[in-house]
């Protein structure tokens, strides 16, 4: 398993390898605009973020049964929307927030699957992980799709001037042809950045929570146990782009 889990992060290296040709994310506050500017900046830059570091689904919404396991490596690209907050707030330019990483599931009795993630913020010391819990109200079958509700949290760790976390809720429905599994999904995130530090102090910043609509679509190829799934999802106002690439047992 050691030896599975450093081939998903070398691979995910090299998929995320364009994420550090641009500008990256940079989440160390320098702001002199005064309280008002800053806090509407971080509100920005919250909103950002959070298209990146949400739990994606990145499968169908079909149960795996209780026997079975997926993991894979996967990245995340998403533009920024608000780039002046960014500028105004971190006082440098930032084109996108990217992760690269992990992430597994298992399946559970009852049509239950939980699956976690690990992942880098390219660029930063910075960390993103979550859980998910998800029910398939239907199953699916070789006439019938897949629906499937899922309930997902996820936090950070390596930011030094405000902890982030959010969860979500959505429900995705799916159905598979041959090799190919179409599958998508509407939802809701709520996402929260609480300043820590001297810096966000000076600032002027406090918590702020952003709300946000979620839609995504996604295609699962599969050949043999090797899996194949890009993703797209716009959360809010900001565009989301993700590719998973696993196995499945």
């Amino acid at each position: 398993m050691r030896y599975l889990h450093g081939v998903m992060f070398a691979v995910a290296g090299v998929l995320s390898s364009p994420l550090a040709m641009a500008g990256e994310a940079d989440f160390d506050i320098n702001c002199g605009a005064g309280p008002a500017a800053c806090q509407a900046a971080f509100k920005g830059v919250i909103e950002d973020a959070s298209a990146s570091l949400s739990h994606k689904a990145l499968g169908p919404a079909e149960a795996t049964g209780v026997t079975g396991f997926g993991v894979g490596a996967f990245v995340n690209y998403s533009p920024v929307s608000n780039d002046s907050d960014w500028q105004t707030l971190t006082n440098s330019n930032v084109d996108a927030v990217g992760i690269a990483g992990i992430a597994a599931h298992k399946g559970l009795p009852f049509g239950f699957d939980v699956g976690a993630f690990y992942a880098a913020i390219p660029g930063t010391g910075a960390k993103a992980y979550g859980a998910e819990l998800r029910y398939a109200i239907l199953e699916g079958g070789v006439a019938s799709p897949a629906l499937a509700l899922r309930g997902s949290y996820t936090a950070t760790s390596g930011i030094d001037d405000f902890d982030y976390d959010a969860w979500g809720a959505d429900i995705s429905v799916s159905k598979g042809f041959t090799f190919l599994t179409p599958y998508a999904g509407i939802g809701f995130l709520s996402a929260k950045g609480d300043p820590k530090s001297a810096a966000a102090a000076a600032a002027g910043l406090s918590k702020v929570t952003v709300d946000s609509e979620r839609f995504f679509v996604g295609m699962r190829i599969t050949l043999a146990i090797l899996e194949i799934t890009p993703e797209y999802e716009r959360q809010g106002d900001n565009n989301s782009y993700n590719l998973r690439l696993g196995f499945s047992f």
